[in-house]
């Protein structure tokens, strides 16, 4: 989980295309993954889901979160988008 200092450093990294364009909140996550948002806090801290912190807003990688939704219901890579 890659912290920042404030919100603000976190919009100028947003700015600079420092994180992917395609970020998720922890509740959309939990959704598409059928687990809670504890869980999905849980697997960022262990550094399974890529995702990014500051103050009290994070951001996880939606396309990382597809991944492993796709990985979990055994869908081939190869396989449509998953829309989360």
């Amino acid at each position: 989980m890659k912290h920042f200092k404030n919100l603000d450093e976190m919009v100028q990294a947003i700015k600079r295309d420092e994180l992917p364009r395609h970020v998720i909140s922890p509740g959309a996550a939990a959704a598409a993954l059928g687990i809670t948002r504890q869980s999905v806090h849980d697997l960022c801290k262990r550094g399974t889901l890529p995702c990014w912190y500051a103050e009290r807003v994070i951001l996880i990688d939606g396309k990382a979160v597809q991944r492993r939704a796709k990985e979990q219901r055994g869908i081939p890579e190869t396989q449509g988008e998953l829309h989360v």
